[in-house]
């Protein structure tokens, strides 16, 4: 069974930062007792160290995503928690073309005590599915440029689709 699968998740931005957050805070609760001195018992400690890596690890194995199945002509929109994937699978029309392009733009990222506060140009790489019609069916945006073309080769070639690289200098 030929899949393709894209997953949305950056550990960067929007939720997935609280993951890495959450696990750091959980090894400093766990090492804390040996550094500061603290009247804790080792159970207290052992649960709130071990609930913020859980916690953690949850958000971080926690995305969204899509999976086209190119043997059925199907596809699923998912989201994905610890593994399991959880979606409805639909019919898809045939794909008969791949294009790929980038896309410039200023990203502006206000400061709200959570989020790093990163500003300034950012290129990103679409690679956009179109079927007959050649009305778009999906679009994947990867932030690697090698990443998007590879992946564009790759469903062209299982899919037999005309393949279109408009990528800008």
């Amino acid at each position: 069974m030929n899949k393709f699968n894209f997953k949305r998740r950056s550990f960067t931005q929007g939720p997935h930062i609280l993951g890495p957050i959450l696990i750091l805070a959980g090894v400093f609760a766990l090492v804390s007792p040996s550094i500061f001195e603290a009247e804790n018992s080792p159970e207290k400690v052992f649960g709130v160290g071990g609930g913020a890596i859980l916690l953690g690890m949850l958000i971080i194995n926690s995305y969204g995503g899509m999976l086209i199945d190119l043997t059925e002509q199907k596809y699923m929109a998912y989201f994905s928690v610890v593994g399991y994937k959880f979606g409805t699978w639909v019919p898809m029309p045939e794909i008969k073309r791949i294009s790929v392009f980038s896309n410039s733009y200023i990203r502006i990222n206000t400061p709200n005590g959570i989020s790093p506060t990163f500003s300034g140009k950012v290129r990103d790489y679409v690679v956009q599915i179109s079927s007959y019609d050649m009305e778009p069916l999906f679009s994947f945006t990867y932030s690697n440029k090698r990443k998007a073309i590879k992946q564009a080769e790759k469903l062209a070639s299982k899919t037999n689709s005309e393949l279109n690289i408009h990528i800008a200098g």
